[in-house]
């Protein structure tokens, strides 16, 4: 166990750390069914827009979307935006699904509208992604997207844990700190 090349370390041959979900614009159909868009009978238009954490904050990115769910048809939703960089005009549908949960109300998904090696995805997804220089939205398995948490280390973690038993504060806020040392040192 554990020969040479083993271990989470730089090797040339690899690529870097993967894209996280953190650095893309997402959709999510559950904050659209809490808002209200997304329900049974829909026929409606309306945009969303992502602005910058800073005040004041500012637009980065905007998009429309029309949402179908009429009972004669599968459910949609259209968006429609501009890739600023290119100046190319996107205009596609992504199909809808439901599920019941077990305790009643309705469920709704995105269905992958994205093609991996010819084959259409159409998995059944809360959250569709684009990453950074994509032109379409997609899940995260179609981008081989990651969550942050998954690549930070946690080697340090036990130490750090009785570190912060032995002088009183948050875990959290003792790696920050150790964390911050330590890119700080290279």
């Amino acid at each position: 166990m554990g020969g040479p090349g083993s271990g989470s370390h730089y090797h040339w041959w690899r690529d870097g750390k993967k894209t996280t979900v953190g650095a893309c614009r997402s959709l999510d159909a559950c904050h659209w069914s809490r808002e209200g868009s997304l329900k049974p009978g829909v026929l409606q238009t309306g945009g969303w827009a992502w602005y910058t954490g800073e005040a004041p904050a500012k637009e980065t990115a905007s998009i429309g979307y029309e949402i179908c769910t009429l009972n004669d048809r599968p459910p949609w939703v259209r968006l429609f935006y501009t890739v600023t960089s290119t100046n190319e005009r996107i205009d596609y549908r992504v199909l809808l699904t439901t599920t019941r949960p077990r305790f009643g109300g309705l469920r709704w998904w995105f269905l992958c509208p994205l093609s991996l090696n010819g084959r259409a995805c159409g998995r059944r997804v809360r959250k569709l992604y684009l990453p950074p220089g994509s032109h379409y939205f997609g899940c995260r398995h179609c981008f081989n997207l990651t969550y942050t948490s998954t690549q930070e280390s946690h080697r340090f973690d036990r130490v750090y844990r009785v570190l912060a038993g032995n002088i009183g504060m948050d875990f959290h806020l003792v790696k920050q700190a150790m964390d911050r040392i330590g890119k700080d040192k290279r």
